[in-house]
C-alpha cells in the first residue's frame, strides 16, 4: 500500500527525506526512460513502426527494471541478514548502520484501534477496493510510537515500515464499523500528480506518530460492494525489524534510500525469511525477463525489415552509396545505413568517386556522414589529392572543413625557389625523359610510374601529347623535404600554354616527382 517512513526529531531531516523521495524517483525515471529508449530503438531499427516499437520499449523496460529491482534487492538482503544475525548475538549497534531488533512490540502511548476490525495494534494499514474499477477508492496508514522488547533493551521504532508481510484481518472486517469509519474521518484528496507530495509528507511527519487517510479521485463514501482490506501489527507480536540506527534517538529509522522493514517472525526464521524472500523475487525476475526474451528475440530475428524509401517514395533495396551520383537521393541512403566510407577494389572510396564527378552536394553528404577525406586508395591517392589536381577549390575547401590534408607547398608554408634550384631541374628533366621516350629515365625520376606499367598501360603516347614540350618554369615554393612548381607550356594537343604543377618529394636517392597535373 504506503510505503513511507519519518523521523519526529529535526526539521533538517524533514527536508532531507523530501528529497530523498524526489532523487529517488528522479533516479527511478531515468533508469526507467533509458530502458525503454533501448528496447524502443532497437525494435525502431528492425521495424520502423512506431507502435510496435513503443510496445516493446514498454515490456522491455518494465521487465529489465523488474530483473534490475530483484537483483539489487538480493544483495540488500545478505546485508538484512547479517543486521539480523548481529542482533541475535546482541552485538552494540552502530550508529548509522543498518540493523536489527527483533521481540515483541508495544506503544508508548495508548494503542490504536484497526479501523475495520477494531483490533488493538500498533500499526495498520488499509485499503478500499473498486473491484468494478480495480483500483483503491480509499487507503490509509497509522503508526502510534512504539518499541520493540530485545534481547538487549528496548528500540524505538522512528518510522512507518510497510505492512507487506503481514496477513489481512479477512473475517475479523466489520463492514458497518468500515463504513462508519469512512463517514466519520476527514480524508486528503490523493491523485497521481499529487502522489509524490503525499509520500513526501509522510516521510516529512514530526508529530510522533503517523495517521493518514487517502480518498483516491474523489471517490464515493459508500462500502457496498468494496472490497475492504486491513492490515494490523497487534500489541505484543512478535517482529523483527531492519532499519537505520540512531544511537541519539535510540532507534530505527529511515535514511538516504532506505526504510524501516519490519517482519511477524523472530530473529530464526527472519533471518532465513530475508534472503529466500529475495530469491524468489530474483528467480520470479529473470523468469519473467526470460520468457518475455524468448518471444521478443525470435520476433526481432524473424521479422521481416520494412522497406525503406527515399524522399521521392523510391524503395531503397540496397544502401549503397559507392557510385551515387544524384545527390538528392544520397542523404536518404545514408540515412538508411550506407557506408559514408564504401570502398572498391583498388581502395578507391565513394568520396574520391564523388569529388573525381564534381559532385559538390554529395561531397558535403559524404563528408556530413562521416566521410574521410585522407584515406588513400592502392596509389597512394585520396580524395583531397583527387579534388586538388582536379584544381577544383571549392571542393578542396570542403574537404579541408572535413580534416583534409593539402600537401601542397606555397608561400604559407615553404620559401620561394628559382630556376636552377634542384626541385625544378628535376622537374624539367622529368619532362625532357618523357617527350625523349627515356623509360628507364623518367621512371627513375618519378615515384608515381614504372617501365612495367608505361608499357603495359601503353600510356606514352598519351602523355606526350598532353605534357608541356618546352615547360618554363612559372614558381615554386619548398620546405626541403617537398616542392610544389608551377610550369608552363605548349602541347602536341594544345596550341595555347597550359599551367601545369608538379609536386615532387625529397628522397633518400634525391628529388622525384611524385604528383603531375593541370586544368583539361
Amino acid at each position: 500500500m504506503f510505503l513511507a517512513a519519518f523521523d519526529s526529531r529535526t526539521p533538517a531531516r524533514e527536508c532531507e527525506n523530501s528529497r530523498i523521495v524526489k532523487k529517488s524517483c528522479a533516479l527511478s525515471l531515468v533508469v526507467g526512460l533509458v530502458l525503454f529508449a533501448a528496447y524502443a530503438g532497437v525494435a525502431w531499427g528492425k521495424m520502423h513502426q512506431v507502435i510496435p516499437a513503443l510496445i516493446v520499449g514498454v515490456l522491455g523496460a518494465t521487465f529489465a527494471a523488474v530483473l534490475l529491482g530483484s537483483t539489487l534487492g538480493y544483495f540488500q538482503s545478505r546485508g538484512d541478514r547479517t543486521a539480523i544475525q548481529r542482533a541475535a548475538r546482541g552485538e552494540p549497534r552502530r550508529d548509522g548502520r543498518v540493523e536489527a531488533a527483533s521481540g515483541s512490540i508495544r506503544p508508548l502511548r495508548a494503542a490504536l484501534e484497526g479501523p475495520f476490525s477494531g483490533t488493538e495494534c500498533v500499526a495498520y494499514e488499509y485499503d478500499v477496493k473498486n473491484p468494478g474499477a480495480e483500483r483503491s477508492d480509499f487507503a490509509g496508514v497509522a503508526l502510534a510510537p512504539s518499541v520493540i522488547d530485545t534481547n538487549t533493551g528496548p528500540v524505538k521504532l522512528l518510522g512507518w515500515a510497510a505492512l507487506d508481510e503481514f496477513a489481512g484481518s479477512g473475517e475479523k472486517i466489520d463492514r458497518e464499523r468500515a463504513a462508519t469509519y469512512l463517514a466519520r474521518t476527514a480524508f486528503e484528496p490523493l491523485a497521481l500528480k499529487t502522489a509524490l507530495s503525499a509520500l513526501s509528507s509522510l516521510l516529512s511527519d514530526s508529530d510522533g506518530s503517523i495517521r493518514k487517510d487517502y480518498q483516491i479521485e474523489n471517490s464515493a463514501f459508500d462500502v457496498e460492494g468494496r472490497k475492504l482490506i486491513e492490515k494490523v501489527i497487534p500489541v505484543g507480536q512478535t517482529v523483527t525489524v531492519l532499519g537505520v540506527w540512531f544511537e541519539s534517538q535510540g532507534g530505527l529509522a529511515p535514511s538516504g534510500e532506505r526504510v524501516n522493514r519490519i517482519l511477524p517472525v523472530g530473529p530464526t526464521l527472519a533471518s532465513a525469511h530475508v534472503v529466500e524472500s529475495a530469491l524468489k523475487k530474483l528467480a520470479v525476475g529473470a523468469a519473467l525477463f526470460v520468457a518475455l526474451h524468448a518471444i521478443l528475440v525470435p520476433m526481432y530475428l524473424l521479422s521481416p525489415a520494412v522497406a525503406k524509401r527515399d524522399r521521392a517514395g523510391k524503395e531503397i533495396t540496397h544502401a549503397s552509396v559507392f557510385d551515387e551520383r544524384d545527390c538528392a537521393r544520397l542523404p536518404d541512403l545514408l540515412a538508411a545505413g550506407a557506408d559514408p566510407n564504401e570502398s572498391a577494389i583498388g581502395g578507391r572510396t565513394a568520396l574520391m568517386n564523388a569529388v573525381g564527378n564534381g559532385n559538390i552536394e554529395c561531397v558535403k553528404s559524404l563528408v556530413a556522414a562521416g566521410a574521410r577525406p585522407n584515406t588513400k586508395d592502392e596509389d597512394g591517392s585520396s580524395a583531397m589529392t583527387w579534388a586538388i589536381t582536379s584544381e577544383r577549390d571549392d571542393l578542396v575547401a570542403v574537404l579541408k572543413q572535413a580534416g583534409g590534408t593539402d600537401f601542397r607547398i606555397d608561400a604559407t608554408n615553404g620559401r620561394s625557389l628559382e630556376a636552377g634550384d634542384e626541385p625544378v631541374r628535376t622537374a624539367l628533366a622529368y619532362c625532357a625523359a618523357l617527350q625523349d621516350g627515356n623509360l628507364e629515365e623518367l621512371a627513375r625520376l618519378s615515384s608515381a610510374t614504372t617501365v612495367d606499367f608505361i608499357r603495359k598501360q601503353n600510356v606514352l603516347s598519351v602523355w606526350q601529347h598532353t605534357r608541356p614540350k618546352e615547360p618554363l618554369f612559372v614558381e615554386g615554393f619548398t620546405d626541403g623535404r617537398a616542392a610544389t612548381i608551377a610550369m608552363s607550356g605548349k602541347t602536341v594537343s594544345s596550341p595555347n600554354p597550359v599551367l601545369f604543377h608538379f609536386h615532387l618529394e625529397k628522397g633518400p636517392a634525391g628529388w622525384h616527382v611524385a604528383r603531375e597535373w593541370f586544368k583539361d
